[in-house]
């Protein structure tokens, strides 16, 4: 077992460089070492769509405030500038392949519905970031065979490429329906950096007592410009966060079925075994021991 370290500086990436002809990026195979306390302290955002694709190992992904759970097979997909993060139990990595695009670039003259290449749309309480391939094959094989276009880079690739994109984004958009953009005040420049401190003190001390005060203390901000920068970046408050994000760790620990679930309440920061009753079934709608056989 990985003793536990001093979690490092958070990793932001406010930029990534796409080419001009070809404003798409791929990266394949990529292993991302098991979490422990430390994997936590990875926040990214970037200046294009990333799509990523798990192929193998599990854990807890955060974007934009919310928190899913994902596998081998998910697919998981981050409006550009959105902070975003990972975690996994200690002693399982996981393996992914990533592809960041600007749409808007790359297929200009292919979509006529300006919505359509818009990847600010993916985003908001009714559009799931996190896809599991078993459930959505469609959009599993479109953004599989992009990945072996690539990765070929046969005759007429780029080609290809844009082709099986606009189509994965048609899909996505399908899913997405016709819901309103956000209509939120958007978080001033420079906001996602100050909150980066509190995201990288909830992820890895999740288990522990945490305070509003004390998140807003480790940002060196007051308790009140905290909360309403940290509300307007993650769309959410940070004790909904917090809890959000503790209910995520504990559907992993219950996967396991190593621990009661007396232990798994304790284990992930809440004081009671009833308030993590009562929390869980608001956030995943069923009981612990439910889920738990379900899955």
């Amino acid at each position: 077992m990985q003793k536990r370290q001093k979690p490092g500086p958070p990793t932001l990436y406010k930029e990534f460089p796409l080419s001009p002809a070809f404003p798409l990026w791929v990266c394949r195979g990529v292993p991302e070492a098991d979490g422990g306390s430390a994997h936590g302290t990875l926040v990214e955002r970037h200046s294009g769509l990333e799509i990523g694709y798990c192929h193998e190992g599990e854990g807890v992904v955060s974007v934009a405030g919310r928190v899913f759970l994902f596998g081998a097979r998910s697919i998981v997909v981050v409006p550009p500038m959105v902070p975003h993060g990972t975690w996994g139990p200690e002693g399982l990595g996981s393996t992914w392949s990533y592809l960041l695009a600007d749409p808007v670039r790359l297929l200009g003259g292919l979509g006529k519905n300006a919505d359509l290449l818009d990847p600010t749309r993916f985003s908001g309480p009714k559009c799931p970031s996190v896809f599991a391939g078993a459930e959505h094959p469609e959009i599993e094989r479109l953004l599989t065979d992009i990945l072996e276009e690539d990765e070929r880079k046969n005759r007429l690739h780029e080609e290809a490429i844009r082709g099986y994109l606009l189509a994965l984004l048609v899909a996505l958009n399908r899913i997405a329906g016709p819901a309103p953009r956000k209509a939120d005040t958007p978080a001033r420049p420079g906001a996602v950096e100050r909150i980066i401190p509190a995201l990288r003190h909830i992820q890895c001390e999740y288990a522990r007592k945490i305070s509003a005060d004390g998140l807003a203390k480790t940002c060196g901000m007051g308790k009140s410009s905290f909360r309403q920068t940290f509300s307007q970046v993650m769309g959410k408050g940070p004790y909904e966060y917090l809890t959000e994000y503790r209910i995520a760790i504990a559907c992993l620990e219950l996967r396991e079925a190593r621990k009661t679930v007396e232990a798994v309440a304790w284990d992930n920061g809440f004081p009671t075994v009833s308030c993590f009753l009562r929390k869980f079934r608001d956030i995943m709608h069923m009981t612990p021991s439910q889920w738990a056989k379900q899955r």
